[in-house]
């Protein structure tokens, strides 16, 4: 069988994402960029301007930058006059040290349609015409100028990833009542940014609790619709922390799964190269507190980085669900066991009553992820994986030691949330 060209130099892309350093692999990526990138006559064209990851399909799971495909796009930089952030085809990509990085996307694309496109990202990342950078001061100084808002109209879903949370923001999609954002880059930015600190973040951190009051505020700019914001999963880091002093009226919640089903799925999706690259990524994203734990425990297998990535996400939740008791939990498997009781739990904690829930039941009829043929339930089934007791054992025993956490049955289920919804009352 012959491989295509464009697969051989994805996977000799991912090689060197894990094995040599920063500026070879964007070296590399230049490289590619000019081979596979739009011809001089395309980018010359502005609805097609954009350069589209034609070869490296994948490298949208493990964290593209649109910062890495400024050569391709129109870009302005150091905007004082924020008023272009009101336009309905300017949306908030990224937070940078030192700058908010908007893009204008295709007018005739609706980012929001989460039928079409059920990441937020990705469509931002390929629809986008031109990229608009703008300044901390510049924007603090805008939203400043804005009437007061307590984030009352926003909900927020922190996630451990592979969880059954794409099919959660459907449901709430679905029933027609809010705005739904799945995963969008500006809160992943802004929790590896404040990750990087030598640190561990207080829940006093004005420079953070003030990216965070921003990119909620830009990206539910309206007062007057609900938002539900379902957080990219790597990340989680310091969010369920301070997240409710940026904003104090907002509603938090925490959806996961039982655990081997969860790595079983994330090695699935990544295959046997950029499981590597993708375990990597994830614990090189890690908080100085969570760094700390994982240099006691660390093991080279692929999975047991996923699943040390899993709990890292799942404990600051219960640590802060712990002291206070406006957060909700979700898992899986109570979706799967009372899909109507789940439904109406849900719809109610953001503010949409239940007569809601028989369109928003809709949902449970398709594939949430089938848009994407990298992600669909009919490709993953045809991928084996092997998830061992040994590694589950030592995800037991790490949780419990280091995290305080209590993993049942042999799939693992952490049975010591907080707050955790069971049944519908």
């Amino acid at each position: 069988m012959a491989w295509p060209l464009s697969w051989i130099l994805q996977q000799a892309y991912a090689v060197f994402q894990i094995y040599t350093s920063e500026p070879i692999t964007r070296v590399l990526q230049l490289i590619l960029d000019v081979l596979f990138g739009p011809s001089r006559s395309d980018r010359q064209r502005e609805d097609t301007a954009l350069f589209r990851y034609r070869v490296l399909l994948n490298t949208k799971v493990v964290g593209t930058q649109l910062s890495d495909q400024r050569l391709f796009l129109k870009t302005y930089q150091g905007l004082e006059d924020m008023s272009f952030v009101e336009r309905d085809d300017v949306t908030l990509y990224a937070v940078e040290k030192d700058k908010f990085v908007f893009v204008r996307t295709r007018a005739d694309i609706d980012l929001y349609d989460e039928d079409e496109y059920p990441f937020f990202a990705v469509i931002q990342h390929d629809a986008t015409r031109e990229v608009l950078i703008a300044s901390h001061e510049a924007v603090f100084r805008y939203l400043k100028s804005k009437p007061h808002r307590d984030g009352r109209n926003i909900s927020l879903l922190y996630i451990i990833g592979r969880c059954g949370s794409t099919l959660m923001t459907q449901l709430v999609h679905c029933s027609g009542q809010a705005v739904t954002i799945c995963g969008p880059n500006a809160f992943d930015h802004v929790m590896r940014l404040s990750n990087e600190k030598d640190v561990v973040v207080s829940k006093n951190s004005s420079q953070d609790i003030a990216l965070i009051r921003a990119c909620l505020l830009l990206l539910a700019p309206d007062s007057e619709k609900l938002y539900y914001i379902k957080i990219f999963p790597t990340l989680t880091g310091c969010m369920p922390h301070i997240a409710h002093y940026a904003l104090p009226e907002i509603t938090e919640m925490f959806m996961h799964r039982a655990l081997r089903p969860v790595i079983t799925s994330y090695m699935k999706l990544s295959g046997p190269i950029f499981s590597h690259r993708m375990g990597y990524y994830f614990m090189r994203g890690l908080s100085l507190k969570y760094k700390r734990i994982w240099n006691k425990v660390k093991e080279s297998d692929p999975r047991k980085k996923f699943l040390f990535n899993a709990l890292a996400q799942m404990h600051p939740f219960i640590l802060e669900a712990t002291e206070r008791k406006n957060i909700k939990s979700y898992n899986y498997e109570s979706l799967m066991a009372d899909k109507e009781g789940f439904t109406k739990s849900l719809l109610q904690h953001i503010g949409v009553g239940v007569e809601h829930v028989p369109n928003a039941l809709r949902a449970l009829n398709r594939d949430s992820q089938g848009k994407y043929a990298d992600l669909s339930r009919e490709l993953l089934k045809t991928r084996k994986v092997d998830i061992t007791d040994e590694v589950m054992e030592w995800g037991r025993k790490v949780a419990r030691d280091e995290f305080g956490m209590v993993l049942e049955g042999p799939e693992c289920l952490c049975t010591n949330f907080p707050n955790h919804w069971t049944t519908y009352n």
